[in-house]
Order: C-alpha cells, then structure tokens, then sequence
C-alpha cells in the first residue's frame, strides 16, 4: 500500500472517529438542553399561577375555585396546534397547592391529593423555605409516549404563594416529558442523519483531494521513470506548490547530469577540432626541419600560419561563447538605437564586400531604441553578417532590413546563397556545428550562430535561420525599452 493510501485512509478514519465522537456528546447534551427550556417555561407558568391564586386568595376565594373551574374547562377544550413534526391537541399540565405546612389544598387531579403532606417533596420543602423548589420523578412500569427507549418522566417545579411578604404556601406545575422525549429523540435521528451527510461529503471531499495530491505525484513518478529510462521528456504542469517545486528539482537535476554529459561531448569534439589544426602544424614544422626548395618552405610555413589562425580564431570565439553563457543577465544596459550599430558593422565590412563584389541593401525604418548590451549584440550580428557573406555568391546581395513589430525590432540579414539544408534543422545552432562554404569548401569553428542565439537570448530576444529560396534569412527578434 503506497504512502498516500494510507494517509487517506488515516484521515477517513480520523474523520468517522471525529464525527462520532462529537454526535455522541451532542446527543448527549441535547436531552439536557431541551430539559433547561422545558424548566424554564415551567417556572414561568408556576409564578403566574402563584400571582392568580394569591389575587384570588385576597379576594376571599379561600378554596381557589375560579382556578379549579378554569382547570376542569381547560381540560374540556379542544385544539390543534402543530409543534413542528408534533401535533399538541390537548394539556397535559397537573397543579396542585400547599399551605405553609405543605398540606396539598388544591389538585387538578380531581382533588385526589388534597389533605396529603407534601411537606418532604424537594419541590415543596425548598420552596416553603425560600428556595428554588423542582424534582423529577420516574414513573414505575410507564415508558414515555415519546421515546420508547425511555423511561416516563414528570417534572415538577414550584413557585411561593406570597401574602404581607409571607410565604403563605406553595403552587406547583407539573408536566410529563413525553413531548421532551419525542423532541429528543427527533433531534437525535436529524444529529445522526447530519452527521452521516457530513462525514460521507468529507470523505468525498477527502478522496477529490487525495486523487488531487496522488495524480501529480503519479505523473512525477512517470516522468522519473521516463528520465531513469533515457526518454527525452519536458516537465509536466505540476502546479505552483511542494509537488511542482520536487518536479523543478527533478528537472534541475537532469539538466545538471545532462549538462555533465553536454561537458563531456563539449570535450570530445573540441579536442577533435584541436587535432586537425595541431596534426597540420607538426607536420608542416617537421617537414621544414628538413632541407626543403623554397616553394614548398613557403608552402608549410603558409600552413602552420593559416592553421594558427585559425586555432586563433577558434579560442577567441570559445572564448565569447563561454563569457555570453555564464552570464543569467545583462550586467551593463544601455539603451541605444540598433540602426547605428548595424550601420557601422555594415561600413566595416565593406572592404571585404567590395572585394567578392557583393551588394549591402540596408533599409532602416525602426526609429524605436534597445535597453541591452550595444557590444554583445554588435559581436551577434556581426557574425550573422559574415555568414551571410561567407555564403553569398561572388556578385550577390545582401539585404538588411530593421522593422518594428509589436514590442519588438526584428533585423532581418538575407543573403542570396544556397540554404541551409533541410536535414540539419536545428542542428545549425549547435556548437561546433559547421556547413562547407560554397566557394571553399571549408568550415568555420562552428560557434558563430550559437553565439549570436546566446546573445538573442540573454535579452530576452530569439534567432531564426529561414531558407529564402534562394538564400537564407538571419532574422533577429529584440524586444524594446527596458527589461
């Protein structure tokens, strides 16, 4: 069983032992809070009874018969009166009076108490004496008409009977707690009713977010899986939380075992660009350590020249690409407008396009300023404009363009040469990546196009290589203002 399974079933079982606990104390608090509202009515009613008998007793009314005919009509009348799920078609109230002896005088009950000494009723003997007087008695053998499950109870409560400030006697109400029973009961029913409702919605709640939590993780799990194997996969959308962030660290520590591997690679075709170079230098000075006709002298020191340069030029191109591929952010922005620098690369390159004849088209219309680093970007499309001379034919046309678009310049660099093959795609931006030139045959170190992609990148910009038909078109994307 995985470790998700068991914390949602963990929290289901900790979610049913809440809910039971907390029905079972409010099932058994609800009996008490309907008995203090029962009691309290109560004690309302005893106190008014005791007002009535005393303003009877003061107008001579010495055996309360007003109280007992209103007592016999009251239990004559006839009503229906609907109490939520109870209909109450009848009162089911009991009175009866002491003296201050606690001698019954008075009973509802067709007088079958009176004469009885009530003077130890709890209800009676504390109220003769100043007190709150009320009990509750079990009837033997009787279930309540509410609750079957319960025994039947009557409440009673008792109020004093005043005269000159004297307790003169005692009135009390009491009432079976059937109804009480009946309301308990109900309540507990629609308690543990709710409960079950709340507990199966938490649950289902519970499980939305167990499969919430567990499908992210099952998808991290595939994509290890899928890294463990060798595929090539980009990071799933995990979300902006933990599960998301353990997949950045994942994906960080791919990219950090590729980058060792990217080293690697990096190292072996380095030293294969080295050899070339260095096997034709040592040649060409062992030959010349021997006794040579001046031609071919000239001829190997020629070779060991032409191959220095370029491992010179290979180290300082090596050079700017590690430096652009540090950097996360452009130290030192200015902000500056990109047909000048074009125009000056342009200027200082026209000798060479004079010399293989090529035309310059130069068509500035942005007029809109870069926030960057005016001499990375100077080195990026200086390259782009090489390449495009490189593999211009002899008599051709170079066209540069700079347009706004958006948010964004794009400079455009087309040539009229032969394009760049369909089966190297990308591959053109890789480093050490080369295509013969047209008119020599030869490659160049390889790192021109990736450096300018660097550099498009570090501001946030892209670089395009499109076929034309003919020729290719470097296109430039920069955005503008600050970044």
């Amino acid at each position: 069983m995985s470790i998700r399974t068991r914390i949602f079933f963990v929290f289901a079982a900790s979610v049913i032992a809440g809910f039971a606990l907390l029905a079972y104390w409010i099932s058994s608090d609800v009996k008490d809070r309907y008995s203090e509202s029962f009691e309290e009515i109560m004690v309302d009613t005893a106190n008014l009874l005791a007002e009535i008998i005393t303003t009877d007793l003061n107008n001579g009314d010495t055996g309360l018969r007003q109280l007992d005919d209103a007592f016999k009509r009251l239990r004559l009348r006839r009503f229906s009166a609907r109490i939520y799920e109870l209909e109450k078609t009848s009162v089911d109230i009991h009175v009866y009076v002491t003296d201050d002896k606690g001698i019954v005088v008075f009973d509802t009950d067709n007088g079958r108490a009176v004469g009885e000494d009530y003077s130890t009723w709890r209800d009676v003997h504390r109220t003769l004496i100043g007190e709150y007087g009320a009990r509750a008695t079990h009837v033997p053998n009787q279930v309540s008409a509410g609750d079957p499950a319960e025994k039947l109870t009557i409440a009673y409560v008792a109020a004093p009977i005043y005269q000159q400030q004297k307790i003169m006697g005692v009135v009390t109400v009491a009432k079976p707690k059937s109804n009480i029973d009946r309301f308990v009961a109900n309540a507990k029913s629609n308690l543990i009713l709710a409960v079950l409702i709340s507990v199966i919605i938490v649950l289902l709640l519970g499980l939305m977010l167990y499969i919430w939590v567990s499908r992210p993780l099952q998808t991290l799990v595939n994509y290890a899986n899928s890294i463990g194997r060798g595929e090539r996969m980009q990071l799933p959308q995990l979300g902006d939380n933990e599960i998301g962030r353990v997949g950045e660290a994942i994906e960080g520590m791919r990219q950090a075992l590729e980058d060792k591997q990217y080293v690697e690679r990096y190292l072996q075709t380095l030293t294969h660009e080295i050899k070339s170079p260095l096997t034709g230098i040592h040649a060409a000075a062992e030959l010349l350590d021997r006794d040579l006709p001046a031609a071919r002298r000239a001829q190997f020191i020629h070779t060991i020249l032409t191959e220095t340069e370029r491992l010179n030029v290979f180290a300082s191109r090596l050079l700017q690409l590690a430096a652009v591929e540090k950097r996360r952010d452009i130290e030192h922005r200015q902000s500056f407008l990109p047909e000048a620098l074009v125009k000056d690369i342009i200027e200082a390159h026209a000798p060479e396009c004079d010399a293989r004849q090529l035309a310059v088209n130069f068509s500035p219309t942005a007029g809109r300023r870069i926030h960057g680093d005016p001499f990375l970007l100077r080195q990026a499309i200086d390259n782009l404009f090489r390449n495009a001379m490189e593999f211009s034919p002899v008599g051709g046309i170079i066209t540069v363009d700079i347009h706004p678009q958006q948010n964004n310049i794009i400079i455009d660099i087309t040539d009229q040469g032969p394009g760049v093959p369909d089966y190297v795609g990308e591959r053109v931006f890789e480093r050490f990546f080369s295509l013969p030139r047209p008119d020599t045959g030869q490659k160049s170190t390889g790192l021109g196009l990736n450096f300018a992609r660097e550099v498009a990148e570090l501001h946030h910009g892209r670089l395009l290589l499109e076929n034309r038909n003919p020729g290719t078109r470097a296109r430039l994307i920069l955005p503008v203002g600050n970044r």
